[in-house]
């Protein structure tokens, strides 16, 4: 079974670099995939839950969103100008983080189920960050050709050209990427990445890659390392994007789709805290501060309440960010 596997990934190898790769980057909106081939039975699941809908080629992958392919299908997904991925049959994988940018392009996806091959041009392999997560650990790759599979609960990687660096799931001793809810008043509720909703009560667990949404006159306050957290006010929804709890590198990455977030990072973590939060204007990066980041008529806005945030524009993102106090 394991050799079968691996020859089905090094086809995936060779069908990916032949039908994305081979011809002109094209730039695409951030934060969204683009599907390039769409083969058989192809959905998209949106994040937070929704309608499950059929897949064609030129479709927007927002992130957050779930690609999932049956049987005799494919997938072909361009991540980013310089990185595609195709999914093969019977395959589930999440888009957690896509940011298509000349200086610091980015790539996060997790595998679920069945195969998924990757292809990242050599011209990226100083500053592309492309990861792909398994049950069995995630695989971090600059400038190769290589694929991904999950099989009985357990993550194959092959590679075909370049390197990849494997990081078992069980190595780092701390926490895994999870935050705790620590109070809810009215009414709020957690969606999974491809899951149904479901009502947020004191005590939960939130995975990352699930939506948080809160109700009129609602708030949620959710620990997400033991030195930051942040509070939801009323109807707000941000995805967690990313938790690490790490004495040496704790790092949280939130995506504030509407209302208001606030943030406490511990002065302490200076120097050490990776704290941003998106919205459609931008990204706040906060170390050891207080502040709020708020997303109204698609517009981003921070109040900075004590410490520095640096605040990095869209349309901005090759220019040096400048402190807002």
């Amino acid at each position: 079974m394991k050799n079968h596997t691996l020859q089905a990934m090094k086809l995936l190898i060779i069908a990916i670099a032949v039908l994305v790769l081979g011809g002109p980057g094209v730039a695409m909106a951030e934060s969204t995939g683009t599907v390039s081939v769409a083969v058989g039975k192809v959905t998209l699941l949106p994040m937070g839950g929704g309608t499950e809908t059929a897949l064609k080629v030129g479709d927007p992958v927002p992130v957050g969103s779930t690609v999932k392919t049956g049987a005799g299908s494919r997938a072909v997904i361009k991540t980013t100008k310089q990185s595609a991925v195709r999914i093969a049959e019977n395959s589930q994988a999440v888009f957690m983080d896509l940011v298509d940018s000349d200086t610091a392009p980015k790539v996060l996806v997790d595998l679920k189920s069945g195969s998924l091959g990757a292809l990242i041009q050599p011209q990226a392999q100083s500053t592309m960050d492309f990861k792909v997560k398994t049950p069995s650990g995630i695989a971090a790759a600059r400038g190769t050709m290589f694929a991904v599979a999950v099989e009985d609960g357990k993550g194959f990687v092959k590679v075909e050209h370049g390197k990849v660096d494997v990081t078992p799931a069980n190595v780092k001793k701390q926490q895994p990427q999870m935050g705790k809810v620590t109070a809810v008043t009215g009414s709020a509720t957690e969606t999974p990445a491809g899951q149904a909703a479901h009502p947020l009560k004191e005590g939960d667990i939130i995975a990352v890659g699930s939506t948080i949404k809160t109700g009129a006159d609602s708030s949620a306050t959710i620990t997400m390392t033991t030195t930051s957290a942040i509070r939801l006010g009323a109807n707000a929804e941000a995805v967690v994007a990313e938790i690490v709890e790490s004495k040496e590198e704790p790092k949280v990455l939130l995506d504030l789709k509407n209302g208001t977030i606030g943030a406490l990072v511990k002065p302490e973590t200076s120097g050490k805290m990776d704290f941003k939060i998106k919205t459609p204007s931008g990204t706040a990066v906060a170390k050891g501060a207080f502040y709020s980041v708020s997303v109204e008529n698609g517009k981003g806005y921070v109040q900075t309440k004590d410490g520095e945030v640096v605040i990095v524009p869209l349309d901005a993102a090759s220019a040096p960010p400048a402190p807002k106090q």
